[in-house]
């Protein structure tokens, strides 16, 4: 009984743990984050932020609407994604508009510590580049970070309503690292 419920445990672990973990080499990237919302390591929780059912891939998504500005967010230090500076990285998700109200931003943010002032940001306009409604659609953007970037600010990485009046959903996103 106890091998069995040692075993057990360990399944669940691993069913809980993330399939491309951060700074590991998957095609010659190297992961920051890669997430399902089955599991929301490394993210800020709020379940009201999550919606539950209409999912790319298992259960959850990340959602905006009128009731909530902002998702759940990534945030961590660049120091501890990659031991080596960063010039370039890839955000890519699935995304899910409900109508021709549903224009939420997708974006990446550099943080100072301590003051948490933007130093820089870039983003995808998901009601500019997708535009099937109550369909999954692929986005994906390389973004230039700035030459200035240093070890202790930190990365961010959420869904933003902005001034969409209808539900958007993100699923399945991953942000990588290409130099």
């Amino acid at each position: 009984m106890r091998k069995l419920t040692i075993l057990l445990g360990l399944s669940l672990l691993g069913a809980c743990s993330a399939d491309e973990p951060s700074g590991t080499a998957t095609s010659g990237k190297r992961i920051i984050t890669a997430n399902d919302f089955e599991s929301v390591a490394g993210w800020n929780v709020d379940p009201s932020l999550l919606d539950r059912g209409r999912a790319r891939s298992g259960q959850y998504a990340i959602k905006v609407d009128q009731d909530h500005e902002f998702s759940l967010t990534f945030d961590m230090p660049l120091g501890q994604a990659t031991p080596s500076k960063i010039k370039h990285v890839r955000l890519e998700a699935w995304a899910y508009l409900l109508s021709e109200k549903s224009t939420g931003v997708l974006g990446v943010q550099i943080m100072e510590p301590g003051t948490n002032n933007q130093t820089f940001g870039d983003d995808i306009k998901l009601g500019d580049v997708v535009k099937a409604h109550n369909k999954w659609v692929h986005v994906s953007k390389d973004i230039t970070l700035p030459d200035n970037i240093t070890a202790l600010q930190h990365i961010r990485l959420s869904l933003w309503r902005a001034n969409a009046s209808d539900a958007v959903l993100v699923d399945d996103v991953k942000l990588s690292i290409l130099d």
